[in-house]
């Protein structure tokens, strides 16, 4: 096997904002200018949104990773929170092909995707890797057959960027493996690259965090996923602050909010009404935004993103599972319609 550096060209990489300037495989900032919440900087280095993009025509193709950390949450598989998942296709057209995962406590492993020796190896195809959702990569390298042809990807329509910032839900727990995060579901049919900014147990609009995320060049859309960390209080004190710093520096970039998902027990544990409150309070926020004149902003109904069926779409009656994930992306993607080509 060669063992290639998917740091180096021709491959690409995406899902971090500040790759360019680091080489990192992390969501915010090394040395952010902004003090940030020590929760957030510690789960900037988890690599949920980051993807290795390439052609090529090898006829054996493997991965080898040494991560941060080893599985650690029993209501999420480990190749969710620490594998790779491999997909293989023209953007809009990517199908899902493997996954590659250390054993239980392992915080390493070397996988063959496949071995394609005596079959019609010379296609170029092209590949799409996601990152693991839910621990960090000290490295990862891409192993080809030696005479094997490595391409730049098929490049995006642009140089704009989807962001989303969010709760747990947003970084993608519980999906069985990246590629069904609903953000990644979300950038196989938006020709763009989306940078997650979801932080399990931590979005909570702090203004540090909204002053960082603004420094993100070309954005093409910022969507905000948060309520489901904060309290009410919280909530109401943050949502409208966190637009308007984000609206100093991107006045005209589309704005999304998106109140929670339904949890199983909202009712018999009393948080239905307070839940009411919050969606209420994103909605009158946006409405009140388009009054004074922010025709760039609108509101997605999070009790209205799973669908019929929505109390089987969950691991534990809060975290979407597979199914709960699709449902989110399907109900969502037509607000992003003025994304794609």
């Amino acid at each position: 096997m060669r063992w290639h550096n998917p740091k180096e060209e021709p491959f690409r990489i995406s899902g971090f904002a500040w790759f360019g300037e680091e080489e990192r495989y992390r969501r915010l900032p090394a040395n952010p200018e902004y003090n940030l919440p020590v929760s957030v900087d510690r789960l900037a280095n988890d690599t949920s949104g980051g993807q290795i993009r390439f052609r090529t025509n090898a006829s054996k193709l493997a991965i080898k990773v040494k991560l941060t950390a080893s599985a650690g949450m029993g209501h999420m598989p480990a190749s969710g929170q620490c594998g790779f998942d491999v997909y293989v296709g023209k953007p809009g057209q990517q199908q899902y092909y493997a996954s590659t995962y250390p054993a239980i406590h392992d915080q390493a492993f070397e996988r063959t995707i496949w071995d394609l020796t005596g079959s019609n190896a010379e296609q170029l195809k092209e590949i799409t890797l996601n990152f693991p959702l839910y621990v960090g990569v000290v490295e990862v390298l891409i192993g080809t057959n030696p005479d094997a042809v490595i391409e730049s990807p098929t490049p995006f329509f642009s140089d704009k960027r989807v962001i989303f910032y969010g709760t747990s839900i947003t970084q993608g727990g519980c999906a069985s493996r990246p590629g069904m995060s609903y953000t990644n579901i979300l950038s196989r049919r938006v020709n763009l690259e989306f940078i997650n900014l979801g932080f399990s147990g931590s979005g909570k609009g702090e203004h540090e965090v909204a002053l960082t995320i603004r420094e993100i060049e070309r954005p093409a859309c910022f969507v905000l996923d948060y309520e489901a960390n904060a309290t009410l209080q919280q909530y109401k004190a943050t949502l409208l602050p966190f637009i308007e710093t984000y609206r100093k520096y991107h006045p005209q970039v589309p704005i999304i909010v998106v109140s929670r998902i339904p949890y199983t027990q909202d009712k018999a544990t009393g948080q239905y009404d307070e839940h009411q409150e919050r969606r209420e309070h994103s909605k009158n926020i946006v409405e009140k935004l388009k009054e004074q004149g922010d025709q760039h902003i609108a509101f997605i109904d999070g009790m209205k993103l799973l669908g019929e069926y929505w109390h089987e779409c969950t691991v534990d009656g809060v975290h979407p599972n597979d199914l709960g994930f699709m449902e989110m992306a399907n109900r969502m993607e037509s607000a992003f319609d003025f994304l794609k080509i």
